[in-house]
């Protein structure tokens, strides 16, 4: 999940950072490095991005907790700003709802 996790050094690397990018480079893979929207390679405008579904926003973040907004579900590969625009379901509260609700089976399955 990419959310905060416990900073454990190892080597000098923190174990925080390195789980959110083995999950960043989970998500791209599942996608074949392709934009969920125009299905063009994600790094065709430079660095390959993760759209927020539900954005990051503070208000999002005190209302859901950073382990829904972070959530690989609410995370979708894009190719840019454009595509990343497409993606997001903010502005439609059943669908937002929708969403939280199956991050919350999956975490639930998780446990």
């Amino acid at each position: 999940m990419i959310h905060p996790a416990p900073r454990i050094k190892h080597d000098g690397i923190c174990r925080a950072a390195l789980d959110r990018e083995a999950e960043r480079e989970a998500i791209f893979a599942a996608a074949l490095y392709r934009c969920e929207v125009c299905r063009m390679p994600v790094n065709r405008y430079g660095t390959a991005q993760l759209a927020h579904r539900i954005p990051a926003t503070v208000a999002n973040l005190k209302k859901y907790g950073a382990e829904i907004i972070h959530h690989r579900l609410n995370l979708a590969p894009v190719c840019g700003l454009r595509c990343n625009d497409a993606v997001l379901i903010g502005g439609d509260p059943q669908a937002r709802e929708e969403l939280v609700d199956r991050i919350l089976a999956v975490k639930e399955k998780e446990a």
